[in-house]
């Protein structure tokens, strides 16, 4: 059998055992029937209530309570939650595990006591209420309405939720739906909490926030002035730990300490109390211990739609016959902030203007270098100040510099963080010891993410919302202006055919065309004091000799996806101040040899160069400061005889080895002579974040890979079964590609040392996406119970593909092992072309964070049908591509 070695050594740690394995299976077996009893009764419940809504809905036209959507919502969520547990405890009671015994038992005790909890709420006296016309004040409910519902649910059913916490980047509506909720406390029927809304905002005291309570609670204000701090808190805990109450608390800025405010913390569980707040910031969150985050996005479309008409109104949008037009492309413009929709919408409310004036204020926005200039400029600096604040609430200033740096960027476009780490590294802007830069960046990026001002975009991309991007251009060119030492020009994805005039060109220290259709750079603008000019993603074929002349103060050039762009000019060499260079995805035939001249270089990028043919000897070693270097899949397949790569690369690994600074390094080798070299230096491995090895010959070996590795794909190697590479000791791998193996029938993991003593923590932790191709011999992935926090699988051409997960393989794991869930946090899942495939996982899995499935050519997978109409009714989910999926009712317990 031919395999590859995925060798895993762990160790394992013994529980003490303190009772009998026969009393553990009695004890949970009883708390599992008596759970399985009660949640049978909870789901006839379901199905009645939703029998008796759908008939008066049929007959009688007339739509559900919100009270009673609400509890078929949380009995939907519970479904899963139970239908998962009662898996996971039958399958610990078969396989006998000891090990987990009270935290299941707690388990089915608290799920128990829920759902005895949501039947006794489901007795309604009346189901459905009459349909009532959609008023001017419902929208509001309808712009947040999915935010509101879940915030609703857990303050109404989940008891185990005590604190709430709602986040997303200024003006994306956290108040309005904190407003919301407060509303509908309010109205409703008897309801005995005491309702608190207190507006925190930056830089506010704790003796206002006890101020703004103790108004809301009934305490006196003849004394209240001269008393204490911890009076006031003594007084305020007094009254609020007698009572159930819902403390509603707007724009919190920093952490909050309960105790000296006198609330209490955490609330009360019994009585049902509970703490939601508003933030602008996720860490906000993890210090306010909220039990559940929910993040405020953007508005969709037609929900943009909604805000923006009800601001303007109908009487204005049907003033001109096109104007109806004009006003759907502003909104396309606003980027779902509703913040932006909100205030433009106003100013085009205040007059009836022509169509020719919607349209001339239409290209003001759509004017990336004058953003929101055709409006008044108080309301621009209502949109960009309200922005703003998260801004300044940046702890460093190395995290407001970096953000700052990113103006060069277009909205939504995807950028790749290791990219934009070199930028950074290019830019000067990382500093510290050498190998620290990476972290630093990566913790740099979480910032910013947490902070709202960054959205993350699939696994290791992120983007710029548009208003997010425009704040930071005009922080830049207006508000520190001097402390930027330079304005930025920007003008990307505008249809640019060459290179545009520069305005105040003296004072520039940052250009980017980026994403325009420039295809002959001939003559460019004089800017004495640039430093960094971003080009790529043009159409470019030439570059004058002349352009770069004047540019010795350059620090970054990107070139990069100018996928008709085959030679550098000779001018090149005048970069003598150069410190990032990006050519990748482009046809650049060879490197020319004054680029020797760039002696200050540190990031160099030629990843997907498939053109490459000449790098000149001695060019790589010269670079005596480079600490990044990107290769993947860079040169063609004939190589010069005096280039480095020529050989397979044997030359290339011994000038890798003089480079003295390399902290990171991505390479593909297709020779094992080549391989040997590099995994005979320590150095070399231990800064590689990307590693291909295609199509090596090589003797009976095994290679143990160093730590830093957090890319690897292994394609097309020859006899396959005399090659292990112990993949286990990769810690930080994050991405796995095996491609092109067609005698591969197993990708076997060997647990050695002492397997008592393996520790679950030694697993794969950080291993997010797996790409398994053309391997038509291999027929399961048991293994992948070992990555618990995969979140891309993709799965193509392995025609003798039967099961995902095999419960048979599952015996081979240590016991621990064998009770993960399998691909729970999954969020990408492609099946492409394996026909013998009849499913993913013996029993249920919940896949409660998948946004995105394709299934394509999978006859044999049974696909329930409800499973199928859920994705498809999704709005927050891609359109699934589903295929020759054969659909099985009875198959409904495998997805969840």
């Amino acid at each position: 059998m031919s395999s590859i070695k995925l060798k895993l050594i762990l160790y394992f740690g013994c529980a003490n055992c303190y009772a009998s394995k026969a009393i553990y299976k009695q004890v949970l077996q009883a708390k599992l029937n008596e759970l399985t009893k009660e949640f049978q009764g909870l789901v006839e419940l379901r199905d009645k209530v939703k029998q008796n809504i759908k008939m008066a809905e049929d007959e009688q036209q007339k739509k559900a309570k919100k009270e009673v959507e609400d509890w078929v919502s949380m009995v939907e969520v519970v479904v899963i939650e139970v239908e998962e547990l009662i898996v996971e405890v039958k399958l610990m009671i078969k396989k006998h595990h000891s090990r987990r015994f009270l935290s299941e038992k707690d388990k089915l005790e608290d799920k128990l006591r829920y759902v005895i909890s949501l039947k006794s709420k489901g007795d309604f006296e009346a189901l459905a209420e009459m349909i009532r016309p959609k008023r001017q004040s419902d929208i509001r409910v309808l712009i947040e309405g999915s935010t509101v519902d879940k915030v609703w649910r857990c303050i109404q059913f989940e008891e185990n939720v005590r604190i709430v916490g709602l986040y997303g980047m200024g003006g994306v509506g956290k108040t309005c739906v904190l407003k919301e909720i407060e509303k509908k406390l309010l109205d409703k029927p008897n309801y005995s909490s005491k309702v608190i809304w207190v507006e925190v905002s930056k830089d506010l005291e704790n003796g206002r926030i006890q101020d703004q309570i103790r108004k809301q609670i009934g305490l006196s204000d003849e004394t209240w002035n001269i008393e204490s701090p911890e009076r006031k808190a003594s007084d305020i805990f007094k009254i609020l730990s007698q009572d159930k109450f819902v403390l509603l608390m707007d724009d919190i800025w920093e952490m909050i300490d309960f105790h000296r405010v006198g609330v209490p913390f955490p609330p009360n569980t019994s009585n049902g109390s509970k703490i939601v707040f508003t933030t602008r910031s996720l860490e906000i969150c993890s210090l306010m211990e909220a039990d559940k985050q929910f993040k405020v996005g953007s508005l969709a479309n037609a929900e943009a739609w909604e805000l923006f008409r009800s601001m303007v109104g109908d009487a204005t949008l049907e003033s001109q016959p096109e104007v109806r037009e004009v006003a759907r492309a502003m909104v396309e413009e606003c980027h779902g902030l509703p913040l932006a929709l909100i205030t433009i919408g106003k100013a085009m409310s205040n007059e009836k203007p022509s169509e020719d004036e919607w349209r001339n204020k239409l290209q003001a926005l759509q004017r990336w270098t004058s953003p929101f200039s055709g409006l008044d400029a108080e309301l621009r600096k209502d949109v960009y100040y309200s922005l703003k604040l998260s801004y300044d609430n940046l702890q460093k200033d190395i995290f407001k510099s970096c953000l700052l740096s990113c103006c060069v960027f277009p909205c939504d476009y995807k950028i790749s963080k290791k990219e934009l780490i070199d930028y950074w590294i290019g830019e000067g802007l990382l500093i510290g010891r050498l190998g620290a830069q990476q972290s630093q960046g990566y913790n740099i990026i979480d910032v910013l993410l947490d902070a709202c001002l960054l959205e993350e975009e699939e696994m290791d991309y992120v983007k710029f919302h548009r208003l997010i991007l425009e704040m930071i251009l005009w922080i830049t060119n207006e508000v520190e202006k001097e402390k930027e030492k330079g304005n930025s020009f920007v003008c990307t994805d505008a249809g640019l055919t060459e290179a545009p005039e520069i305005e105040n060109r003296e004072d520039v220290t940052r250009v980017s065309v980026m994403k325009n259709q420039i295809k002959k750079l001939g003559k460019f603008p004089s800017c004495p004091r640039l430093q960094t000019l971003f080009l790529n993603s043009n159409q470019l074929e030439k570059i004058d000799d002349n352009i770069f002349g004047s540019m010795d103060h350059l620090k970054v050039l990107n070139l990069s996806s100018n996928f008709s762009l085959n030679c550098l000019p000779s001018g090149i060499s005048a970069l003598v101040s150069l410190q990032h260079l990006d050519l990748s995805r482009t046809s650049i035939k060879e490197l020319p040899k004054v680029l020797m001249a760039l002696v200050n270089l540190r990031c160099l990028n030629l990843e997907c160069t498939y053109q490459l043919r000449m790098i000149p000897r001695q060019m790589i070693c010269n670079f005596s400061k480079l600490q990044v270097l990107r290769l993947l899949k860079c040169g063609s397949s004939t190589q010069a005889e005096d280039s480095v790569l020529y050989d397979d690369g044997e030359f290339l690994m011994e000038e890798l080895i003089c480079l003295k600074n390399l902290i990171m390094l991505s390479i593909c080798m297709t020779s094992f002579q080549a391989f040997q070299k590099y995994w005979s230096s320590h150095k070399l491995q231990s800064c590689t974040q990307s590693l291909e090895l295609q199509s090596l010959q090589h003797p009976k070996s095994s290679h143990k890979l160093q730590s830093g590795t957090q890319s690897l794909e292994l394609q097309s190697l020859q006899h396959p079964k005399s090659f292990q590479v112990e993949v286990a000791y990769l810690n930080n791998l994050r991405t796995l590609c095996i491609s092109k193996f067609k005698n591969l029938e197993e990708l076997k993991i060997e647990f050695g040392g002492d397997v008592q003593n393996i520790r679950e923590s030694r697993c794969f932790p950080f291993l997010e996406e797996v790409d398994i191709e053309n391997c038509s011999k291999l027929r399961e992935l048991t293994w992948l119970i070992l990555a618990p926090n995969l979140k891309r699988l993709r799965i193509s051409n392995c025609i003798e593909m039967e099961a995902i997960i095999n419960v048979g393989k599952l015996n081979e794991f240590p016991e621990t092992m064998a009770n993960l869930i399998p691909l729970s946090k999954l969020k990408s899942l492609r099946l492409d072309n394996l026909p013998n495939l009849k499913n993913i996982y013996w029993n249920a899995l919940p896949f409660r964070d998948l946004i995105k499935r394709e299934i394509v050519g999978c006859g044999k997978l049974q696909m329930p049908p409800h499973e199928l109409n859920k994705m498809k009714e999704s709005e927050n989910v891609h359109q699934p591509i589903i295929k020759k999926a054969s659909l099985d009712p009875s198959s409904s317990s495998r997805f969840l």
